[in-house]
């Protein structure tokens, strides 16, 4: 009811973008700082109960969030992977997706818990990944390219687009791709307009002009 209150004033009073961080703190100081509290009363009533699936499943909860952010933290911490972070993170997460559709149907708790672990990950090393971001866009949407459709192309930045939503970091990413987007225009490198139109399009529905 709270969240849902914050949301109506977000969308009555404020600029748009305040509305994640605004979410963001309002789930921090009413759930998060709650936590250890929530958790040691409703495991006591859980195992006096012998609720035997609900048990199950918070174990589950506790090693798919510690399973992603070890494995995830094996590749965002060591600088030598640098060049391979983007594609490994795309990979990682389209992992989780199919496991979360599969074997969790797409069961809520589960969803909230990858979400968090993999934002938890992303944002080890600050700013770092939102600079890698970029230059993997750049890359992405340079005319070297000629082998990817424009479907192909379509589909690997909104994949991207979702690991945007989790940076920290959006400021320097955009600082990144503003100058990577002016060679591309400027040199004439761009392999499409219209996936630049596109893309431009994406960032400001997420982020603002």
């Amino acid at each position: 009811m709270r969240l849902n209150e914050e949301n109506e004033r977000c969308l009555l009073y404020l600029d748009t973008f305040t509305r994640k961080p605004l979410i963001a703190t309002a789930e921090r100081q009413l759930l998060e700082r709650h936590i250890p509290a929530i958790l040691d009363k409703g495991f006591m009533m859980l195992m006096d109960g012998h609720r035997i699936e609900d048990l199950q499943r918070m174990y589950s909860l506790q090693a798919i969030s510690s399973y992603i952010r070890r494995t995830g933290q094996s590749i965002v911490m060591d600088e030598e992977k640098d060049k391979d972070m983007v594609s490994f993170l795309l990979e990682f997460k389209a992992s989780l997706d199919s496991i979360l559709e599969e074997s969790f149907s797409k069961n809520e708790a589960f969803c909230n818990t990858i979400k968090d672990s993999f934002e938890h990950l992303i944002n080890l090393r600050q700013n770092r990944p939102a600079e890698l971001i970029a230059k993997f866009l750049d890359e992405k949407l340079r005319d070297g390219n000629k082998g990817t459709s424009e479907e192909e192309l379509k589909g690997t930045l909104d994949k991207v687009l979702v690991l945007f939503r989790f940076i920290q970091g959006k400021d320097v990413f955009e600082a990144f791709y503003k100058k990577d987007l002016a060679k591309r225009l400027l040199l004439g490198k761009s392999a499409s307009i219209d996936a630049e139109k596109s893309m431009i399009s994406k960032l400001k529905t997420e982020c603002g002009s």
